[in-house]
């Protein structure tokens, strides 16, 4: 009887461990897959270099504080956690992954560790922080994620940065457009790009066929979809900010003013912008229904990012990152989350 329990024990034993294992295995190497929908990040946050990006109530992070490693913090900005050391941007966040730029070779001190190997590149991770995978160990840009594929600039060391595709496991990398295309824009598998260097026209690629035409032409920079408008920075009219309908029909101004960046809120009710006419340059919002502007604060400001409930946006010269409510009072507060490392130690 007791030989027999023996067995039985080592019998569960051993099948408890091949069944774990396999299962680690199996989810260790397998890439879940997406809704054709998911979108990483909104167009907006992307061209203002992917530093915030929100899941399921999560905002996902380049923390300035700690020298851009990647972080999380919930809903109302109170519980932090550090996910990896990587300096990340362009981050892109999914149910499952976080997909990001890694930009080491940008952080401070990068110059002692310039010999150092893959301190770039594109990778994705799993949200707790484990299971790091390589996508591309080129230099890359522009990162942005819609249903199981990746879209992104790669550095080609002769011809520069292009663009291309690949799937989210990082195994069918295709080159689509010999352009520093900005991939923010795809609609019904079609992806929409404002021309950078032979025109400024807002061209269309099939991503079916793999064939590329003019869709609008016009000097479109940044174009952002919502609501049925097409917003954009006019190269052709000092970098004011226009919009139209997408057929191209009903254009007007929105800010008759010099613009560096802008962002629309997830909910489309205000537009903020940085204005650059060396004038009056300040972070500014307007409420798109009245169009009524209000300024928010004097100065130079970069990055600005979107979230359900926040707007954030970082100083021109130094690291501080500010905050405010993305469609509530225009209060502005500083954004200061901790820094874990520091802690850690």
């Amino acid at each position: 009887m007791i030989k027999g329990l023996k067995k039985l024990l080592v019998f569960l034993v051993v099948t408890t461990i091949i069944v774990l294992g396999g299962i680690y295995l199996y989810t260790h190497d397998r890439t879940f897959q997406n809704d054709d929908n998911e979108v990483g990040n909104t167009t907006g946050n992307i061209y203002n270099g992917g530093l915030f990006s929100e899941q399921d109530g999560n905002i996902y992070f380049s923390n300035s504080n700690d020298d851009g490693c990647l972080y999380v913090t919930d809903y109302n900005l109170m519980d932090f956690k550090k996910i990896h050391d990587d300096k990340a941007v362009y981050i892109n966040v999914d149910e499952n992954y976080i997909y990001y730029v890694r930009a080491n070779n940008t952080r401070q001190g990068s110059y002692k560790n310039i010999l150092l190997y893959n301190n770039t590149g594109i990778y994705r991770i799993h949200q707790n922080g484990s299971n790091i995978k390589s996508i591309s160990y080129n230099p890359g840009a522009y990162l942005t994620l819609k249903g199981n594929h990746l879209y992104y600039q790669k550095y080609d060391v002769e011809k520069g940065l292009l663009l291309h595709q690949n799937t989210t496991d990082g195994m069918d990398e295709r080159l689509l457009v010999e352009e520093a295309v900005i991939p923010t824009i795809i609609i019904d598998n079609a992806l929409y790009y404002a021309g950078l260097s032979k025109d400024h026209n807002l061209n269309k690629f099939d991503l079916s066929s793999y064939n590329g035409q003019t869709f609008l032409e016009g000097g479109f920079l940044y174009p952002i979809i919502h609501d049925g408008y097409l917003y954009y920075m006019n190269v052709e009219d000092d970098y004011k900010i226009y919009r139209m309908r997408f057929d191209g029909s009903e254009p007007e101004i929105v800010v008759n003013k010099r613009c560096a960046t802008f962002n629309i809120t997830n909910n489309g009710k205000f537009l903020y912008y940085q204005v650059d006419d060396t004038k009056s340059n300040g972070m500014n919002r307007i409420y798109l229904e009245t169009m009524e502007a209000e300024a928010l604060l004097s100065g130079n400001y970069k990055q600005i990012h979107v979230t359900e409930t926040y707007v954030f946006f970082r100083d021109f010269e130094d690291t501080t990152t500010f905050v405010v409510e993305a469609e509530g009072t225009s209060k502005v507060g500083t954004f200061n989350p901790p820094n874990l490392s520091v802690q850690a130690n």
